[in-house]
């Protein structure tokens, strides 16, 4: 049986979220300078909070509306 779109979907978003994560990780290592540092560190929270709600998707929740303000 074919996956439906929605699958493909939510596995390219996690995957370009993994790609970020990793980047995060790498410009970290490098000890760039604190803007750098401190825009990365909300990249990573970004992309965790999408995570989640991609889960929470997946798991039969359908889309969760949240906004940055409501976090």
């Amino acid at each position: 049986m074919a996956r439906a779109p929605i699958d493909d979907l939510l596995h390219r978003i996690n995957n370009l979220l993994g790609t970020i994560q990793l980047q995060v990780a790498a410009a970290n290592a490098l000890d760039d300078k604190q803007a750098c540092l401190d825009a990365l560190r909300l990249i990573a929270e970004s992309a965790e909070r999408t995570r989640e709600e991609v889960q929470r998707f997946r798991n039969g929740g359908g889309p969760s509306l949240t906004t940055p303000a409501a976090r």
